[in-house]
């Protein structure tokens, strides 16, 4: 039975029901107090009411999915980087108490230093969090605060591509690994992962093609090679296999070793040295992308190749020089 007591102008209701522990909740208005009572012991008379754990901090739930969810994942590095980041915010908070005001506020601070499409991947963690929570472990939130704030809207879809001579600047470098990944990317328009996961038994120089066994969309593919990625994975082949010095290592290396965010700082600080401003390494997957357009291949023929499975995000990734289309004209 619920008893509602007025306490400095505000209501505190308690409810005491067999079976369930004592419930407390504070309202500022006496009509608001007495219909959340009303709907609690009505969902506990139904059995349908959940209880909240009130000491269960979002560290807690933050840890647990880290440790069972996101090995599963294939972008699991650059999740734990996230959820690292939304424990030092908001990781002391209880459940009960985490409220779409705390959200928001973090989405404030966040948007000071980040992106708004990283952001959203942020709050979008966080809420994935606490509906597995609630759907798997039996931890429930009256509700999702994320899905009570609104979420910034997204950049511009970059356009950016290749100026002229900035491929030559890049092929410049005197780091040929690095070299040879950007002639890679740029013949092939493969994702930065799935560089990083090429292994020697992926490819077929006969046929010159090369299986990704990983992608993003989860449908592996196998794209064909021209004669510069031909040559550059013959290279780094070399260079690569030539520290084994007789020892046959127990599970096959790739072929490159940088890690994701490794290879990203290395492009970086290349991009930098040569004067190249606002060019990201995924922008060779848009420039690789609208090459093969430009090569007269078809919507079809070019999302084999790339793996896109949506032809509206292929044409995301294809940014066509107007002034390249002038010759097709006549």
């Amino acid at each position: 039975m619920a008893t509602i007591r007025k306490r400095g102008g505000r209501y505190n209701v308690q409810i005491r029901k067999l079976g369930y522990r004592s419930i407390t909740k504070t309202f500022t208005h006496i009509a608001v107090a007495r219909k959340w009572a009303a709907g609690v012991e009505t969902d506990m008379e139904r059995r349908l009411h959940v209880e909240v754990a009130d000491d269960t901090i979002l560290k807690t739930l933050l840890s647990r999915y880290e440790a069972e969810i996101l090995p599963t994942h294939k972008s699991h590095q650059v999740e734990r980087y996230r959820l690292k980041t939304l424990n030092r915010h908001l990781g002391h908070l209880r459940l009960i108490d985490l409220s779409a005001k705390h959200v928001a506020t973090y989405r404030d601070i966040r948007l000071k230093k980040v992106s708004p499409p990283s952001i959203k991947r942020e709050l979008n963690i966080l809420s994935r969090v606490l509906t597995v929570a609630s759907k798997d472990w039996g931890i429930t939130l009256p509700q999702n605060p994320v899905g009570m704030i609104s979420l910034p809207k997204a950049d511009k879809v970059r356009t950016r591509r290749l100026e002229v001579g900035e491929e030559q600047k890049l092929l410049e470098t005197n780091n040929q690994k690095l070299r040879r990944i950007i002639v890679l990317a740029l013949e092939t328009a493969m994702r930065r992962g799935e560089i990083l996961n090429i292994k020697k038994s992926h490819i077929d120089f006969h046929k010159s093609v090369l299986f990704i066994p990983s992608t993003k969309t989860d449908t592996p593919r196998t794209i064909p090679l021209s004669t510069d990625a031909v040559t550059v994975l013959r290279a780094q082949l070399r260079e690569s296999h030539s520290g084994y010095e007789g020892v046959i290592p127990l599970h096959e290396l790739t072929v490159f070793d940088y890690k994701p965010r490794g290879l990203s700082g290395e492009f970086l600080k290349l991009c930098r040295r040569k004067g190249i401003q606002d060019l990201h390494f995924h922008d060779l997957r848009h420039e690789a992308t609208s090459r093969l357009f430009e090569k007269g291949l078809n919507p079809v023929e070019v999302a084999t190749i790339t793996g896109h499975k949506d032809t509206r995000m292929l044409m995301r990734y294809t940014h066509l020089r107007a002034e390249d289309l002038v010759g097709r004209l006549g």
